[in-house]
């Protein structure tokens, strides 16, 4: 007997890419139960584009974050298995069948497939694609380095057990959490290739670079409270350089992608000046707290 399965998509200010994402969840060969659209305080035409369709829209008053969105669509299921849909992308009619059966072991508490990057006409969006892949390839993996966010399903018990999104996290990083500490508890995870989703992103260079910004902050615990001025100057070789601009540009040298190579270039400088702009917000956030705390002090 097929499972029923719940699914939900989170949203914020997604107007651009709601109706195909939701017609391609309505096209499944494999129906889901409930369709949850989980709007984290959206401003535009979101929730508008929502209600045309048969769908549940759960709504936070203010903008929480991707975690938080994630706990409230799991929260609000009402089946075991909960499989989640990122608002940009569309799945092929057979995804949702298909991770279904990836899930079939007991032991298996998430499943993921793989993301096809679809709008490629900036040079932004090929950088993208060639530097911030949501995929682990052709063949099939159990207990990848992690489960990629934006197309999964998984046992709503087992997520629980683990203790749910990490709502500190807010946007980035969230899924290498939930998919370590899964792993922590003995759960398996996998990834199918065979369950397709279709990426209708589309980016400038400023947005693609603060998104890849962002997943590798998620990945540095020792900016958790904030960077300090000497990690900044450490980090802009070991990481910024030695890494990650190293193994763009050698990788883009080696394909002859050269219209790439100046975002190289770019992100090398515009990495340290994120850690600089944060390391100022975090300054400025610890002094004002100083200061309201000073001035309630009798």
């Amino acid at each position: 007997m097929t499972p029923k399965v719940s699914l939900y998509i989170p949203c914020f200010n997604v107007e651009e890419y709601l109706a195909p994402v939701i017609e391609g969840v309505l096209a499944q060969t494999l129906p889901a139960d409930e369709i949850l659209i989980v709007d984290d305080g959206s401003t535009d035409r979101t929730l508008e584009i929502a209600r045309r369709y048969p769908v549940t829209i759960v709504r936070h008053d203010k903008n929480r974050g991707l975690a938080a969105a994630r706990n409230t669509g799991l929260h609000r299921s009402k089946n075991e298995l909960v499989a989640a849909l990122d608002a940009d992308c569309s799945p092929d009619p057979a995804w949702l069948e298909t991770l279904v059966a990836a899930l079939a072991e007991p032991k298996m508490a998430m499943a993921g497939g793989k993301l096809i990057e679809t709008v490629l006409t900036s040079v932004a969006d090929r950088w993208r694609q060639s530097h911030m892949p949501q995929d682990w390839g052709e063949a099939r993996v159990v207990n990848p380095k992690f489960t990629f966010g934006s197309n999964t399903i998984a046992r709503k018990s087992a997520v629980e057990e683990v203790g749910w999104y990490d709502e500190r996290m807010r946007t980035n990083g969230e899924d290498v959490d939930i998919s370590r500490r899964l792993r922590v508890r003995g759960y398996d995870c996998v990834y199918e290739p065979s369950a397709i989703v279709r990426h209708l992103r589309h980016d400038s260079v400023a947005s693609v670079m603060n998104a890849y910004w962002r997943w590798w902050r998620s990945g540095v615990k020792a900016y958790a409270n904030g960077p300090r001025l000497t990690s900044i100057a450490a980090t802009f070789y070991r990481a910024h350089f030695r890494t990650s601009f190293l193994q763009c540009a050698g990788k883009d040298f080696r394909q002859r992608k050269i219209d790439l190579l100046p975002l190289d270039v770019l992100m090398l400088c515009y990495m340290p000046y994120l850690d600089l702009r944060l390391y100022l917000e975090t300054r400025a956030g610890t002094r004002s707290s100083q200061l309201s705390s000073e001035a309630k002090t009798p």
